[in-house]
């Protein structure tokens, strides 16, 4: 039997963030198209972000250091149209292989001249303009209207969970975990927030929980820093997302579970330190800017988002090795204090409940 729908592949071999960040394709498609469907395929690991999304059908893995020959044979041209979601090689390679029409990135590089062989229609990517926008752009030359909404899926079970394991008191979840190390920051630091904001708010600073070693060794650490009335929240991305529905705010770093803050609409304070706010910074749903954070250092606020970054020359240098440190650890993030982020939580989340 030939099925009448229409097929979308979007392709995102990247991170867990940068997959998160290219659902309101998905949102998109299926919003013009509603009988379309849309599936995807990444990397082993990343697809539970995508988990319950309503949009999505099916999610296709590869592993991160295999080709995934067998799996890209089994989807040889089987989508009407393939979109490599980012300028990678192999999404590029990856959306050519399955999609009849495809669509992808490129940076604007002569070595790049292979793309515009292999895809039907390719774009620049420019790091002036935000992921969100940039993944979004080819929409517009397949007749179809861009929405910049990033969606985060979850159910009532996660509801369920959440309310059974966080406090009934006003609580602010913290997600203090990234899968680079340079994006942390300091135990001390958070230990001193966590003392600050029950001192100083009312509020009940709760820490999320991964199965990861190594983050369960940085809450340790964590932990021997902050009061005794802490909360630590065990939860799956789904579960979190059900957690920030009843917080009072969320506070985090330059991680995935701060893009999901932000797709939650919840106020969101983030804490960056060399990263690029203009590309990467947490997307204010419905935002109608190229780049929201566009001054890319500083402390900067859009809509829900507000972002704390120190304004200083060689910020943000995008490195992973800080070239002014002298402890091995990026002198910008270290920088910011305690002190700080509890200033935009008075200023953003007390003033706001005061009203």
């Amino acid at each position: 039997m030939i099925s009448s729908q229409k097929s979308y592949l979007i392709v995102c071999c990247r991170y867990i963030g940068d997959v998160l960040l290219t659902t309101p394709l998905a949102l998109s498609i299926k919003t013009a198209e509603p009988d379309a469907v849309v599936d995807y395929l990444v990397f082993q690991g990343t697809e539970k972000v995508l988990a319950k999304n309503k949009f999505i059908r099916k999610i296709h893995t590869i592993k991160k250091d295999t080709t995934g020959i067998a799996v890209l044979v089994s989807l040889f041209k089987k989508y009407d149209v393939s979109i490599a979601a980012n300028a990678s090689d192999r999404n590029t390679l990856i959306a050519s292989i399955t999609g009849k029409y495809s669509i992808g990135l490129t940076n604007g590089w002569r070595k790049e001249w292979w793309k515009g062989i292999l895809l039907s229609m390719h774009y620049v990517w420019y790091d002036l303009i935000h992921a969100v926008p940039t993944t979004l752009m080819p929409l517009r030359m397949l007749g179809i209207k861009p929405i910049y909404k990033v969606v985060m899926g979850y159910d009532d079970d996660d509801r369920h969970y959440a309310c059974s394991n966080l406090p009934s008191k006003k609580f602010i979840l913290m997600h203090p975990y990234s899968m680079k190390e340079f994006k942390y920051w300091p135990a001390k630091k958070w230990g001193e927030l966590a003392k600050l904001l029950l001192e100083q708010t009312d509020f009940i600073p709760v820490f999320t929980a991964t199965p990861a070693p190594g983050d369960a060794a940085f809450l340790n650490e964590i932990l021997s820093y902050s009061p005794s009335e802490t909360v630590v929240y065990p939860c799956s991305f789904t579960q979190f997302a059900a957690g920030l529905e009843t917080c009072e705010a969320y506070i985090g770093i330059d991680t995935a579970a701060t893009h999901i803050a932000a797709a939650m609409e919840v106020t969101v304070i983030a804490i960056y330190g060399s990263s690029l706010t203009r590309y990467w910074g947490p997307w204010p749903n419905d935002c109608s800017e190229f780049s929201p954070f566009l001054k890319n250092r500083g402390i900067q606020r859009s809509g829900n988002i507000t972002i704390i970054q120190k304004d200083w020359e060689c910020v943000p240098c995008n490195k992973e090795q800080c070239r002014i440190s002298t402890h091995n650890r990026p002198e910008c993030l270290d920088a910011i204090t305690p002190d700080q982020v509890l200033a935009e939580i008075q200023k953003h989340v007390i003033r706001t409940h005061s009203k």
